[in-house]
């Protein structure tokens, strides 16, 4: 685990979300990245249910995630609250309170896309749909080195590696992002 980055690609001019995907997965197969699989995320949002005096209030948001990285987890982030990491049994005690969290069906969002290796870095490359229409682009990079250092061998190793290699990924992802 690394530091992980992610961002929304914007579509390109005159190009389908499929297309700018395939766009971009062509660019990172050049640059020499290799395919690691795929991957998926969905988060569904509830909303805290109507009770009797509470007419005129807003309800509470909850999202529930799930992640293919983790299978055996869930994801809950409530709004403007605390983020609860649960077993896959967390969508059945969700069923067991619908009287105080409702479903808002319609807003259930994926993405899924293939999972690329860059040298040190693990790009995932993703269509964010909600219900049958693509909506955008998503691009999760994760920085996983290939060791960790310790004390003084950060500086012995960073002595040892010319300033030019230190500037290769800014080249590759400026910004973050994947240069259309």
């Amino acid at each position: 685990m690394g530091v992980t980055c992610v961002s929304q690609v914007p579509v390109a001019e005159g190009k389908s979300v499929q297309q700018t995907v395939e766009l971009l997965a062509r660019r990172l197969e050049a640059l020499g990245a290799d395919k690691q699989g795929t991957f998926g995320v969905d988060c569904e949002t509830y909303h805290t249910a109507a009770t009797l005096g509470t007419q005129g209030q807003t309800g509470k948001l909850m999202y529930v995630m799930h992640n293919s990285e983790y299978p055996l987890s869930c994801f809950a982030l409530f709004e403007n609250g605390p983020c609860l990491v649960a077993d896959a049994n967390f969508d059945t005690l969700m069923v067991k309170l619908k009287g105080f969290f409702q479903n808002a069906k319609a807003n259930k969002i994926e993405s899924r896309g293939t999972r690329y290796q860059y040298c040190d870095f693990l790009v995932k490359l993703g269509t964010v749909t909600m219900g049958p229409s693509a909506r955008g682009i998503s691009v999760e990079v994760e920085y996983c080195p290939c060791h960790h250092l310790h004390g003084s061998e950060l500086c012995s190793q960073v002595g040892f590696c010319p300033s030019e290699h230190l500037q290769t990924y800014g080249d590759v992802f400026p910004g973050g992002i994947l240069p259309l």
